[in-house]
């Protein structure tokens, strides 16, 4: 019976063991491990003009990571095709040839004009650095300059 008395403590004492490590997975199960911030759904660009359609032909995708030094004013030009980007360092202002303009900051997310002249200005002191995501078609320019 002894025996018996200590078995069952043994098994209670496996079972609350069980029962904690168990209740540990789930909190972390419900704590995800991965974390997805959406920085942007739009299918305007920044100042409210319509996204076109994608391109025809073989799809291409290209990232690139500009950094812009202050005091710079970029080429005016525009871009036949859908792209967007995030700010990771610095101000960026974006001037149309119309006069619209607007500042992104870092940690900003922007879709640039498709089909409209416009340049990128940093009238800061620190550079800008922004990565661009470019949604085109394999041969297709990624801008034009005027």
């Amino acid at each position: 019976m002894k025996l018996l008395l200590i078995d069952t403590r043994k098994t209670i004492i496996a079972c609350f063991a069980v029962m904690n490590i168990a209740n540990g997975l789930a909190q972390q199960k419900d704590t995800p491990a991965v974390k997805a911030d959406k920085l942007l759904e739009t299918t305007t660009s920044w100042n409210g003009a319509k996204l076109p359609q994608y391109p025809e032909g073989e799809p291409q995708i290209n990232i690139i990571r500009y950094t812009i030094k202050p005091h710079t004013k970029m080429k005016t030009h525009r871009h036949a095709i859908i792209n967007g980007g995030i700010m990771l360092k610095g101000e960026l202002t974006i001037v149309s040839e119309t006069g619209e303009e607007k500042t992104f900051k870092a940690g900003d997310a922007l879709v640039e004009t498709t089909g409209t002249w416009h340049y990128g200005e940093n009238k800061g002191d620190e550079p800008v650095e922004v990565v661009m995501f470019y949604a085109g078609a394999k041969g297709k320019a990624l801008s034009e300059a005027k």
